[in-house]
């Protein structure tokens, strides 16, 4: 499932990088976790493989290191990410405009 338009919107993207905003109203936010929304884990790594224009074929050494919460006018994060030639992916996440690094994440891709 293609999650931009219903989680996200990209806002900017070019060579190993890419901006998006999150969308509060999403249902998503309802289920995880009533009265505490937090964006879901498997979903910010979905996204990381639909900026790269991959398919996911492993994760490892995934660590949550902020929360990353829903806002009324929806929070912007950047994704970074450098494939090698093996196929792994080392991604990180930043909440914007703060450059507050959220997640660090190695993907098999």
């Amino acid at each position: 499932m293609m999650l931009q338009g219903f989680l996200y919107e990209l806002t900017g993207k070019e060579e190993g990088s890419a901006t998006i905003k999150l969308i509060p109203s999403c249902p998503i936010y309802k289920a995880h976790f009533p009265g505490y929304p937090i964006t879901p884990g498997v979903t910010l790594v979905q996204i990381a493989t639909e900026m790269m224009g991959k398919q996911l074929k492993g994760a490892r050494d995934i660590k949550f290191i902020e929360p990353i919460l829903p806002s009324a006018d929806g929070p912007v994060l950047r994704y970074d990410w450098a494939v090698s030639e093996e196929g792994r992916a080392q991604v990180s996440i930043f909440l914007l405009p703060e450059e507050k690094l959220c997640v660090k994440m190695t993907l098999g891709v």
